[in-house]
């Protein structure tokens, strides 16, 4: 058996081993670091969603468009809608 070929081939497979092993800590360290810091902008906001009904927004063209976007209107309704707005002002 040739010797010399063994000690590069167990030298790449340690190399690959400590490879992982260091991506795994850092990973772990990591999900851990962002969790942690979600928890606390939790706790200082009290809630973790927002929640915006477009009846609450203040102009016709915003409320427009999020209900285009919902799917409350097709593509020609709204255009037509739109352009209507747009001459107003």
């Amino acid at each position: 058996m040739n010797k010399k070929a063994l000690s590069p081939l167990v030298a790449t497979i340690l190399l690959v081993i400590f490879s992982l092993a260091i991506g795994t800590i850092t990973m772990n360290w990591g999900k851990n670091y962002v969790e942690k810091i979600n928890l606390q902008e939790i706790e200082e906001t009290k809630t973790g969603t927002l929640i915006i009904n477009y009846r609450d927004i203040n102009t016709d063209l915003k409320e427009l468009q999020i209900r285009h976007i919902l799917g409350e209107l097709t593509q020609r309704q709204y255009l037509e809608k739109e352009a209507k707005l747009l001459r107003k002002s």
